[in-house]
């Protein structure tokens, strides 16, 4: 339906005016300054909600019947915007005479290794997404490659990867951080099971201001919801990674619309 709304505009209103509305919105995208995730939680839509979880799939049915579209947690996009710069740098990171397991944190339906395939599809990967229960069952179920896996946490996919005797490449965090509740958690439990690298990829961050709670509002096109999320200085969340000895190897501009205070960044991190 939203996608159909969509559409319809595209006919009726001028392609610069729609690019000025779009804009005009993804800039105040990101609202108000909260204390905590419990004080928004009645203003937002949750993760893992039916209506998140019917998008999600519904995008990916169009998508995979459509090879000149792609799906990105609910959404249809006819660009990828692909970073080849962040590309060359996963490409490093990776054996062509070896298994290479992924760990792709916040990963839905493993987004990032599907339209990144002609890229890094003759690696053998391994492609471990963690999510919610219920975007993992969606995933099982819908998702045909053997390489890729779900789960819900760390210590399960942990386990796994001691069982199959995998080494981990990296830890991918794709636009993901700002929805973690307990990332600092995650980060010292990363640190604990011994993962090198960490690659965030298309991080929202504030450039001066404080660290803070908000509600990221989505436009009504592509279903009007509102997330509550944690935006972090983009200096603080640097420092956060040197806690747990992970310092910052490079930072590259990355794909998404400016907003107020704040801006796109993608990071790669190596522990010392």
């Amino acid at each position: 339906m939203m996608n159909n709304i969509k559409n319809i505009l595209k006919v009726i209103i001028p392609q610069k005016l729609i690019r000025f509305i779009s804009n005009k919105f993804q800039y105040n995208s990101f609202k108000g300054n909260f204390k905590n995730f419990d004080e928004i939680n009645y203003y937002t839509t949750n993760y893992d909600s039916n209506k998140i979880i019917k998008k999600v799939h519904n995008a990916f049915e169009i998508s995979n019947r459509n090879t000149n579209l792609i799906d990105r947690d609910g959404e249809i996009l006819k660009t990828k915007n692909q970073n080849f710069e962040m590309l060359t740098e996963i490409i490093n990171f990776l054996d062509k005479s070896k298994k290479n397991c992924v760990i792709d944190y916040g990963g839905s339906l493993a987004n990032f290794i599907r339209n990144n395939i002609n890229y890094l599809g003759k690696y053998n990967l391994v492609w471990i997404v963690i999510d919610n229960k219920k975007i993992c069952l969606l995933g099982k179920k819908i998702i045909k490659n053997n390489n890729i896996y779900f789960f819900e946490d760390l210590d399960n996919a942990n386990k796994f990867i001691l069982a199959k005797d995998l080494k981990v490449k990296f830890c991918l965090f794709g636009s993901s951080i700002q929805y973690i509740r307990n990332f600092e958690k995650i980060l010292k439990k990363l640190s604990f099971l011994k993962v090198q690298n960490i690659i965030v990829e298309r991080q929202p961050v504030l450039k001066s201001k404080d660290t803070k709670y908000a509600i990221q509002k989505v436009p009504f096109w592509v279903g009007g919801y509102s997330y509550a999320v944690k935006l972090y200085n983009s200096q603080k969340l640097v420092n956060l990674f040197m806690k747990y000895n992970f310092f910052l190897n490079k930072k590259i501009n990355s794909f998404g619309n400016q907003f107020k205070d704040g801006e796109y960044k993608s990071y790669i991190f190596k522990k010392r």
